[in-house]
């Protein structure tokens, strides 16, 4: 079946309000990143930012997002290709998953600029330590197991067959014991008959191995932690 994925601009222009919210942000070098839903928004908030006398930075993806400061549930490169240029982030979007998916990468400030709401603020650093404590623990978990479940997205987009046979070969390589699961919508609960399994790798979506990593009985990773 093809697929034709259409991307949902965001229209409106960011008023200058709110703009100057969030040039109230202190750090002279900015980076900013978003998704594809605002993309036109981050040149103009680019543009008002350098007028504030802001150096400003927006980073090139290296893996599957396509535009300028684009990020996606998988690819946080856009960002992460500035870091040594910035001070701090900022987010301009809704929602903090990709917030705490790059502040997992680094150590630097990173703010949210919500333009639904014109909430400007800090992204919980406490927040942030529970989800790296919860993932340090879960990869110290996972190193133990002997029996590995791989899980493999049929979904366009998050269908990557090949990682998972990579991933099967060096835990094999490694003694331990590999299988591969199928699926097109997973829920934690559809994996409690699988008891074998000790540990489970995700090849899907990461924010599977993020957001709902609290919600399996058993640790789940993504193939980087692995």
């Amino acid at each position: 079946m093809e697929v034709v994925f259409i991307p949902v601009k965001y229209k409106k222009p960011l008023s200058n309000e709110f703009m100057e919210k969030i040039a109230e942000v202190s750090c002279e070098k900015v980076g900013l990143f978003t998704t594809i839903q605002y993309i036109d928004q981050l040149n103009q908030l680019e543009e008002f930012l350098k007028k504030k006398g802001k150096k400003v930075f927006i980073g090139e993806p290296t893996y599957r997002a396509v535009k300028k400061g684009q990020v996606l549930g998988c690819d946080v490169t856009s960002p992460l290709s500035i870091s040594k240029n910035v001070d701090c982030y900022i987010y301009l979007g809704s929602g903090y998953f990709h917030s705490i998916a790059l502040s997992l990468e680094l150590d630097k400030p990173i703010f949210q600029a919500n333009p639904f709401t014109g909430v400007v603020n800090k992204v919980n650093e406490k927040e942030v330590e529970r989800y790296k404590k919860l993932r340090k623990e879960t990869i110290a978990k996972a190193k133990k197991a002997n029996v590995y479940g791989i899980l493999v997205c049929t979904k366009q987009g998050q269908y990557f067959p090949q990682i998972a046979k990579e991933v099967k070969k060096k835990l094999e390589a490694k003694g331990k014991k590999a299988y591969i699961f199928m699926f097109e919508t997973l829920s934690p609960e559809s994996l409690l008959d699988f008891q074998d399994i000790e540990a489970w790798v995700n090849t899907a979506c990461p924010r599977i191995a993020i957001d709902d990593i609290e919600r399996f009985d058993r640790p789940i990773v993504n193939p980087g932690d692995l």
